[in-house]
């Protein structure tokens, strides 16, 4: 139904933005007009947090690697797969997944039934003050999601931006996997696979070289990539160029 206005507007337009080079390389709505196609990807101020509320939070995990993801609790989020991910994981590991959504009576189901009630809590729904907090008592963050509806995932840049390593999922078509660079700010796997998500969570976890290593990179992925001024000044460049 939306296909002849959509072709109208990309025929119409003189320059199409996305979020990232793999979203508008990879359309293939866009695969005939790629030379007016161009990407700026969303920047956002760094999360700020008090480390005091941070240690509080550790301090009811005591030691517990914990491990946060965030999101709406819907299926493209792929949540099921990091639940599943804890059975591989030893026990000084905590999973917390914070958010709210129709999925979250099955995945708390899912989460009894595989009897992770100590590795793996649901948070519900987490109040923007208390959100930076989580990021900074966190080790680090997980994006599981399984489909291209996760186009960019700023949840990323927002632990990135704490200096959190990340894993990811290698999404076809999405720009997930751009957004946490393989090797750099941290790790990407397959979609849909628990085990996968929990061998690059201990591979960074269990090593302190390693950890630093992503930690580092995260943070300097983020401030040289996802800044606001970042994304103010290739807007600006767009329209005066």
């Amino acid at each position: 139904m939306y296909e002849p206005l959509q072709s109208w507007l990309i025929g119409r337009a003189d320059t199409i933005v996305g979020t990232t080079p793999v979203y508008v390389a990879q359309s293939k709505a866009l695969s005939r007009v790629q030379g007016k196609v161009t990407y700026v990807p969303i920047g956002i101020e760094p999360v700020q947090y008090d480390e005091a509320k941070a240690e509080e939070l550790r301090g009811k995990y005591s030691g517990k690697k914990i491990v946060f993801s965030l999101g709406r609790l819907v299926p493209y989020k792929g949540f099921k797969y990091l639940i599943k991910a804890a059975e591989y994981l030893p026990e000084d590991y905590m999973v917390l997944i914070g958010g709210t959504g129709p999925l979250k009576d099955d995945l708390q189901n899912e989460i009894n039934s595989l009897n992770l009630g100590g590795k793996v809590e649901l948070l519900g729904f987490v109040p923007d003050e208390v959100l930076p907090a989580l990021y900074g008592a966190s080790d680090i963050f997980v994006m599981s999601s399984v489909m291209k509806t996760e186009a960019f995932g700023i949840v990323q840049i927002e632990a990135m931006s704490c200096g959190k390593p990340i894993v990811a999922t290698n999404i076809p078509e999405s720009g997930v996997s751009w957004v946490n660079s393989n090797g750099e700010s941290g790790l990407n796997v397959a979609p849909e696979d628990p085990e996968a998500l929990a061998v690059a969570i201990k591979s960074i976890c269990d090593d302190n070289a390693v950890y630093n290593k992503y930690s580092k990179g995260a943070k300097n992925r983020f401030f040289t990539t996802f800044t606001i001024s970042n994304m103010i000044d290739k807007i600006l460049n767009i329209y005066e160029g």
